[in-house]
């Protein structure tokens, strides 16, 4: 994915399969990467144009789970 963005989430350990699952299931939304399956990090490779509904994405599992973008 050239030129994509990428923007580093924490979750719990337990969480990481259901992210990205949810996540890769948006079509063309990103990539998802385990940074660190232990700190729970995960690496979203996400195009410039879709950075405003990947956000809206995190808020929305921010409210089912543990999940936060730190960058």
């Amino acid at each position: 994915m050239p030129d994509s963005l990428v923007i580093t989430v924490k979750t719990e350990k337990r969480h990481i399969a259901y992210a990205s699952f949810i996540i890769e299931a948006y079509d063309g939304m990103g990539i998802v990467r385990t940074a660190d399956p232990e700190g729970g990090l995960l690496e979203v490779l996400v195009a410039p144009d879709m950075r405003g509904e990947f956000m809206e994405l995190a808020k929305a599992l921010s409210k089912e789970m543990p999940f936060a973008v730190l960058s």
